[in-house]
């Protein structure tokens, strides 16, 4: 039985599954390093151990990665369209070139350069799921979050644009341990095809004569489907432990229309800052370091086969938010505190500056001599001087007021005139019953005045001839005139010559004819 020892990092780590058609291993990314290893058999034996292991070992996401035979590369075209329309016709290639197909995954490629200007498709496929389906089962039973399923050839197009001075026409060589020779061709660094084959156990035989054989035969596969421009060479690169690549070296034959690069894999495990050497030709760890470490994107997985990473991702999001809103919580509560501490402080030295002054007061006012009103009396008393100083006011604005009046009418001759100022307009004024008073509406458009001057004068007409019509005509005259003066605010006549209401009864005879024409008027003007 398998026994791991669990990590406390979880969220850190990550591991991935290598599945080829007769093994199957793992490996494990423990502090930015590619870790430990495990083996399985592509048996039930195997699957029953493996599914020990995911028991035994903590849940952290695992990303698959594949090298068969049985992946199929198609390249074809479809009109250039947009939206539901490019998915319809994707679906529909798709369904004509892998029927039976769970395993497919389309990556475009730019478009044709002449005619219509097609998009240009490569279509992918793992046609034996029988390798595939069995270890994607176990991960689902045992709720492993499942990152991605990847092949070879699509992380070497990953992996190779890490590398400097690939040509446009570029043939990588590469042996997996538990899977053999592939040789995938890329043009501008995308993929085109890819061919898998069985190598010897290694240490039973030299492989460089293998690789060689194997070169020329896709070489010439490469020029029969006419993947090169005529007149290009192929680029050959060949990633091996030193002792391969220098027997290659020895072995090599200079074609015209090859050109070979042997690439040491140890060097390149030291560029990707991977510190474990190694001593056999294979690119395992070179591969999974640089899939765990950039965490490729997915190409295979369907969106049912993720879900649990979907969940995981979900999770994480939500206890990030928890502690992002216990963060602030706990800042924005440190701030409050902090500013209840410096209120509390400033209250406290304002009472204690509040009463030190008090002191100082109460020591002051003991020296001041004894006086018979109280300061806060006296306060009052020359508020009071102010406001009425404020407010003192003289007659002679209402003499003027009045004399502007009198100008106009000299048969009105003045006989008593009652002079007072208040901030009340209606002071002094009550609601009269008799007979003889006739007010004359306020003037309504004056504004609000600082104060007001109230007069009531007694006035007479002289001469008099005894019409009382033109008198009472002249008298309201009057009342008009004052009224339109602009410091006016109401102007009513209280009585006239003649008691014209309609309680009145009018008796007399031509002897009792009255010399005088007297009436009584109040005016009020407002002073700024």
């Amino acid at each position: 039985m398998i026994s791991l020892q669990k990590s406390n990092s979880e969220f850190f780590n990550r591991r991935a599954l290598f599945i080829s058609a007769d093994k199957v291993s793992i490996y494990h990314w423990d502090k930015g390093e590619l870790g430990s290893s495990y083996l399985f058999d592509i048996d039930a034996v195997g699957r029953d151990n493996f599914g020990r292991y995911l028991k035994e070992s903590e849940n952290t996401p695992m990303t698959i990665l594949v090298d068969i035979i049985e992946e199929e590369f198609r390249q074809d075209t479809i009109p250039h369209v947009f939206g539901a329309d490019r998915q319809a016709l994707i679906e529909r290639k798709q369904s004509r070139l892998f029927r039976d197909a769970d395993y497919v995954y389309v990556q475009s490629q730019g478009r044709e350069r002449e005619g219509r200007r097609d998009d240009l498709l490569l279509f992918l496929a793992l046609t034996n799921q029988d390798i595939l389906k069995p270890w994607v089962e176990l991960l689902e039973k045992f709720k492993v979050p499942l990152r991605g399923i990847i092949s070879i050839p699509l992380l070497l197009q990953s992996y190779i644009k890490t590398l400097p001075n690939v040509s446009d026409n570029a043939l990588v060589v590469t042996m997996q341990s538990i899977s053999g020779l592939r040789q995938t061709f890329f043009q501008n660094k995308e993929l085109k095809i890819s061919r898998l084959s069985k190598l010897a156990r290694y240490g039973t035989e030299s492989y460089a004569p293998r690789i060689e054989s194997e070169v020329e035969k896709i070489q010439r596969y490469l020029n029969s489907l006419r993947l090169m421009p005529e007149g290009t060479s192929l680029d050959v690169y060949v990633i091996a432990d030193k002792s391969t690549l220098d027997e290659l070296e020895k072995r090599k034959v200079s074609t015209p229309m090859m050109k070979k690069h042997y690439l040491d894999v140890n060097k390149l495990l030291e560029s990707s800052e991977e510190n474990t050497g190694q001593a056999v030709p294979f690119v395992d760890q070179l591969l999974l370091s640089h899939l765990l470490k950039k965490q490729v994107k997915n190409c295979y997985a369907s969106t049912h086969e993720m879900r649990y990473m979907k969940m995981r991702n979900i999770k994480y999001a939500m206890n990030a938010a928890s502690i992002a809103l216990l963060l602030f919580s706990l800042i924005y509560s440190g701030l409050n505190f902090m500013g209840g501490m410096t209120y509390k402080h400033e209250s406290q030295s304002a009472k204690s500056k509040a009463e030190f002054y008090q002191v100082r007061y109460d020591l002051a006012k003991e020296r001041l001599p004894k006086t018979p009103v109280e300061p806060a009396q006296i306060k009052v008393a020359v508020d009071a001087v102010a406001t009425l100083e404020e407010y003192q006011s003289t007659p002679y604005e209402m003499l003027t007021f009045i004399g502007k009046g009198l100008e106009q009418y000299p048969n009105i001759i003045l006989d008593e005139l009652e002079w007072s100022s208040s901030i009340d307009p209606n002071k002094g004024t009550a609601v009269q019953e008799d007979n003889y008073s006739l007010p004359i509406d306020p003037n309504i458009s004056t504004p609000a005045a600082k104060y007001y001057q109230i007069s009531n004068l007694k006035a007479h007409i002289e001469p008099f001839d005894g019409n009382y019509r033109e008198a009472i005509a002249m008298v309201k005259e009057f009342a008009e005139t004052l009224r339109d003066f602009e410091s006016t605010h109401s102007v009513s006549i209280e009585s006239f010559p003649l008691d014209i209401s309609s309680e009145a009864t009018l008796q007399g005879n031509n002897e009792s004819i009255s010399r005088n024409a007297l009436f009584k008027l109040r005016a009020v003007i407002g002073v700024n």
